[in-house]
């Protein structure tokens, strides 16, 4: 009896050993297809369908409407004159341009058309020390001082009529500018321009000085349209030293005298 037990334990030992061999075994077979799969999910590259290319586009035009923007029209201030001078025109102070008026009685300048850089207080920093008329009668412009030998500036662009000694205004330089006016200015020591030259607004053209009939070093300056004289306060703010933002007319009388006046 003892003998048949120890055998039976030892069939029942070696019936466990089997079946966990074959446990193991199938858990083995397991994790290996396990591994098999992972490796073949990691090595998978997803194929990529791309969009087909050369399509053809329809055949009738097409195109976006956009709303254009309106432009502000360009006016520029500046207007034909007269360039080539008569040795009257060189050599007299008072002269007529052939170009202004041909078409009519009237001239405007707008000068709020003029740019900063574009015009240019002849003599910077200068007082009014005689106005124009005022108590002297037959004063044609405006004495403005700063001290002796100062510079003189070009107040518009334009080109040079006069350049020289003429009576009582001593060194005078006179300019045509492209705006229909003339300057004038005065009592120079020195003039820097001659007769032809194009000058810039800005740009030094003389010295103040004494020469001609005067007592004091300043500069006599003066505006003109078509040979006549009117005030340059119109013009220029004398006391600001600038440019009146305002628009003039000239209207050419039967008489042949000029008006000068704003207007709105």
């Amino acid at each position: 009896m003892f003998v048949f037990m120890k055998k039976y334990r030892k069939n029942i030992l070696c019936l466990i050993s089997c079946s966990a061999l074959l446990l193991f075994s199938s858990c083995s077979t397991q994790f290996s297809r396990f591994q098999k799969q992972e490796v073949s999910l990691a090595a998978y590259t997803p194929k990529v369908v791309l969009p087909a290319q050369n399509i053809p586009l329809p055949a009738t035009d097409f195109s976006f409407c956009m709303p254009k923007a309106a432009l502000e029209p360009i006016v520029d201030p500046r207007i034909e004159i007269t360039q080539t001078f008569s040795p009257r025109e060189i050599n007299h102070l008072v002269a007529h341009d052939p170009a202004l008026f041909k078409s009519g009685n009237k001239h405007t300048i707008n000068l709020d058309l003029i740019a900063d850089e574009d015009f240019a207080f002849p003599l910077p920093g200068a007082k009014v020390i005689s106005p124009y008329g005022g108590k002297r009668r037959g004063h044609t412009g405006v004495d403005i001082k700063t001290v002796p030998n100062d510079t003189i500036l070009s107040a518009f662009d334009g080109v040079v009529r006069m350049s020289k000694p003429y009576a009582a205004y001593g060194n005078v330089i006179v300019v045509r500018h492209y705006n229909g006016l003339e300057t004038v200015y005065s009592h120079n020591s020195k003039n820097f321009v001659k007769s032809g030259d194009i000058v810039k607004a800005g740009q030094p053209i003389g010295l103040t000085g004494r020469t001609g009939r005067t007592t004091t070093a300043h500069l006599h300056f003066e505006t003109r349209i078509n040979g006549q004289h009117f005030n340059p306060n119109i013009i220029f703010n004398l006391k600001e030293r600038c440019l009146q933002r305002k628009r003039i007319v000239c209207t050419k009388t039967s008489g042949g005298s000029i008006a000068v006046r704003y207007v709105s």
